[in-house]
């Protein structure tokens, strides 16, 4: 693959109007999609899928998604939060940042009002889908997010959207069968497990979780 290079003078000028451009205020209610239209955004937005998208990615990443941000240790260009917000407006279906804003917001307890300066977690990953809907790995990091928060119902729908997309994936198959386990869908969780560890899935925790519901009295 190949991406454009880019001179110390051309980052500059663009971190300069980057930095530049006001803060807009976000809709957590609507999550600022409008049925019908593209996402806009200064900056692409580009879809991480996308092949003929690959080189508009590095001057976003190299100057916002650094390996402090995508850790959660600080911000590159101010708040860890403006870093990972301005990755996702330009890229919304960066995989890697969808999973970053989702853990950071989880660990730390983040609730975002109905307008405010940041978008959830549910925001970001409901406009990564909005921008490509047959994304099943955004899908399925969706899920994942919903599953740790408890979102039970919500979280199944996005697990088996993403197996409707990419019905081989023993991670997606594993996780739901977790779900299934904590649900009491036994048999279900079952017919998942057999799909991901068939396909080599390394991790036996569903299997534990399974034995030991079937070893209940």
């Amino acid at each position: 693959m190949k991406l454009i290079q880019y001179n110390s003078s051309s980052m500059m000028l663009v971190l300069t109007l980057i930095l530049s451009l006001p803060v807009m205020a976000k809709n957590n209610s609507t999550c600022d999609i409008e049925p019908g239209h593209p996402l806009m955004n200064a900056y692409g937005p580009w879809d991480f899928t996308n092949p003929a998208h690959r080189s508009q990615l590095p001057i976003v990443l190299g100057a916002h998604f650094t390996s402090n941000v995508e850790r959660l240790i600080k911000g590159e260009t101010g708040k860890l939060e403006h870093d990972l917000d301005y990755t996702l407006r330009a890229i919304p279906n960066y995989h890697r940042a969808l999973y970053a804003v989702a853990k950071y917001q989880r660990i730390n307890n983040i609730k975002y009002r109905t307008i405010d300066e940041y978008w959830t977690a549910e925001c970001y990953f409901k406009r990564a889908i909005y921008m490509q809907p047959n994304d099943a790995v955004s899908r399925a990091l969706f899920a994942i997010h919903l599953h740790k928060l408890d979102k039970l119902k919500e979280a199944e729908e996005q697990y088996l959207k993403a197996l409707e997309l990419d019905s081989d994936n023993p991670e997606t198959h594993y996780n739901l069968g977790l779900l299934y386990v904590e649900t009491g869908r036994l048999e279900e969780a079952k017919k998942h497990a057999k799909v991901a560890y068939e396909a080599g899935y390394p991790l036996k925790g569903l299997k534990n979780k399974i034995d030991e519901a079937e070893a209940k009295p």
